[in-house]
Formats: structure tokens, C-alpha cells, sequence
């Protein structure tokens, strides 16, 4: 049995200095610069077996409950991005739930364990909280007849993606560990069109005499994949360390400006200590060099440049306890 939490999706961004996504001359801080703050919090509950004369293989899985929320404000001084400077969404907080299950199969004598686990895509009834002021610019008539409105709150279904997740691990001594993971992400099927956005902008471009059936705040054109390869040394019964390089694909070029790469390559190291027999801390680095690519903003089909020479930190610890 167990529980388990992570934050599988997120973007915090903040667009500063002269750019396509800033207007240095607005008064305040909210009406210079666009921003992104977007969070997700996962919650597995895990129930497992163990089957084979020598509990070799196990079988785990349980529910999921997945909460979101988000906002984003989209500020420039780009004429070409007139029709959404100033739109502005809020994403209430949202609770649904899905599912997670894996096999595994173990053999401790030579360090070997091959894993797969799967989790299921959730639906989220969402409630979109918009502002679009370039409708307050039309003529009232015009705004009428096109059933356009500069305001609007209403639900509309959001799915965050299913993924698959390989792990393995071998012994090549008594000491040392090849450990390999992959990692994919159907994002090719994952949009995020807010409905007063979506429906502004199809008559937005009508009047303009452009036939688009939808728009869209985010999309991704590619799946993901990711490969990662490491070794582990035990240096004491206690104390081992491990390094790791990887790649990520991303997930297509052009990418939106929510998350201005495409894919990374990256280089990790870690260590992990046995405080006792069940408990143990492990900490970890990891640096990325991020993939360039294009900006795309997709709501309005603009390009506003390009990310390049871009990297990241990431740092973890982590404690856990294991018993049999």
C-alpha cells in the first residue's frame, strides 16, 4: 500500500525587457508583461500484489485525483497581436479523478527490476473566467450581430494526457547499476480552447475573411518522448551515487510561448544515503541544455520569435521508507 503525489504539469512564466510579449510604456506591472501560472497537484492512491513462487512479479495500481488551476494574462505592444493584447483567463481550481496502473517484475540476486506503468488521461469540467477588450473596440451593432462579448464565464472540458513510463535496472556488479527509463506523452492530442477565446476569435476572423474552426490558447503539433541512461555505484553499504544523461524530444516546432522549447538534452548526478535498514534520503541536480525553437502565439497564429541558448536547474530530495 501507498501514496503517492507529484505535480505532473505546470508552467510559471514571466516575459520581461523590450519583447513581442511586453509593453514597457503601460502604467503598471499587470499591463506590462505577460505571464503564465499554471499548476497541477496528483494524488495516487497505490495498492499492490505479489505474484510468483519467489514474488517476483507484482501488479500495482489505484485511483488518481488531479486538481488544477491557472491564469495567464497576454501583454505586448506587437500590432500583430491587437486581438488578444490584454486577454486575460483564470482557471478555477478544478478536482477529477483517474486511474494509474503498472507491472513490474523483480529479481534482487542480480539488482534487475523492469517496470511499466500507465496513467490515464482525466477530464476536468473547467471554468473559464475571460477577458478579450479588443471586443469593447467594435461598434455595439457589430459586436451584436457577430454574438461576440468582451466577458464571460462558463465551463467547458479540459483533458490533461495519458503517459507510459518504461523503467529498468540491472546489475553489471555487485556494485554497480545500468539503469534506463523512457517516458511518452500523447501531447498531439492535448489543446486548451477557452470558449469565449475560441468563439471571439473564429468571428473575429470571419470579418477579416479568414474560415478557422476553432482557436486555440495551446497546442502541441507532436507526441513526446524522452530517454534517459545512468549508472549507480554503491561506494559503502550505506551511501551510493549515480549520474545520468537524457534527451528529450519536445513536442513539435513551432512551440507557444507557455513553453518556449523543444525538448532538452540533459546531465544528472544524485546520491542516496541508508539512515537505517527502512529509511533513506536521496538527493539530486540536474542540469538542461533547452532545445531551440520558434515562438508561436496559436490564439492569434503570430509568430513572435525565437527561444535560444536557453538552459535549467533542477534540484530533489526525496525520503522514503521501504520494509518487507
Amino acid at each position: 500500500m501507498g501514496v503517492f503525489y507529484d505535480q505532473p504539469f505546470g508552467a510559471k512564466i514571466l516575459y520581461q525587457g523590450d519583447n513581442s510579449l511586453t509593453n514597457l510604456n503601460a502604467l503598471d506591472n499587470d499591463s506590462k508583461q505577460t505571464a503564465v501560472d499554471v499548476s497541477s497537484d496528483n494524488f495516487t492512491g497505490l495498492l499492490g500484489v505479489n505474484l510468483g513462487a519467489n514474488n517476483n512479479f507484482k501488479i500495482y495500481g489505484g485511483p488518481v485525483l488531479q486538481k488544477i488551476e491557472g491564469e495567464l494574462r497576454i501583454r505586448g505592444k506587437n500590432p500583430a497581436l491587437r486581438a488578444v493584447d490584454n486577454y486575460t483567463l483564470n482557471i478555477a481550481r478544478n478536482d477529477a479523478y483517474g486511474y494509474m496502473v503498472a507491472a513490474a517484475y523483480l529479481k534482487p540476486e542480480i539488482g534487475l527490476k523492469a517496470a511499466i506503468t500507465y496513467r490515464s488521461d482525466i477530464d476536468h469540467d473547467v471554468n473559464y473566467a475571460e477577458s478579450m477588450p479588443i471586443i469593447n473596440a467594435l461598434p455595439p451593432a457589430l459586436a451584436q450581430s457577430l454574438g461576440v462579448r468582451a466577458t464571460q464565464t462558463k465551463e467547458k472540458e479540459l483533458t490533461t494526457p495519458k503517459s507510459i513510463n518504461i523503467d529498468f535496472q540491472t546489475g553489471l556488479n555487485p556494485s554497480t547499476l545500468l539503469i534506463a527509463k523512457t517516458h511518452w506523452v500523447p501531447w498531439s492530442d492535448f489543446e486548451i480552447a477557452p470558449p469565449l477565446l475560441d468563439k471571439n476569435g473564429v468571428a473575429l476572423n470571419a470579418l477579416q475573411g479568414n474560415a478557422v474552426d476553432q482557436i486555440t490558447l495551446l497546442g502541441y503539433d507532436d507526441d513526446s518522448y524522452m530517454l534517459e541512461l545512468g549508472l549507480g555505484k554503491r561506494l559503502t553499504p550505506k551511501l551510493s551515487v549515480s549520474g545520468s544523461i537524457g534527451w528529450d524530444s519536445g513536442a513539435g516546432n513551432p512551440v507557444s510561448p507557455l513553453g518556449p522549447t523543444e525538448g532538452y538534452y540533459s546531465v544528472g548526478l544524485g546520491a542516496k544515503y541508508n539512515l537505517t535498514p527502512e529509511w533513506a534520503v536521496s538527493v539530486g541536480g540536474k542540469y538542461l541544455m533547452l532545445g531551440d525553437a520558434e515562438g508561436l502565439l496559436a490564439a492569434s497564429g503570430t509568430k513572435i520569435g525565437k527561444f535560444e541558448d536557453n538552459d535549467a536547474y533542477i534540484v530533489g530530495m526525496k525520503l522514503s521508507y521501504a520494509a518487507q
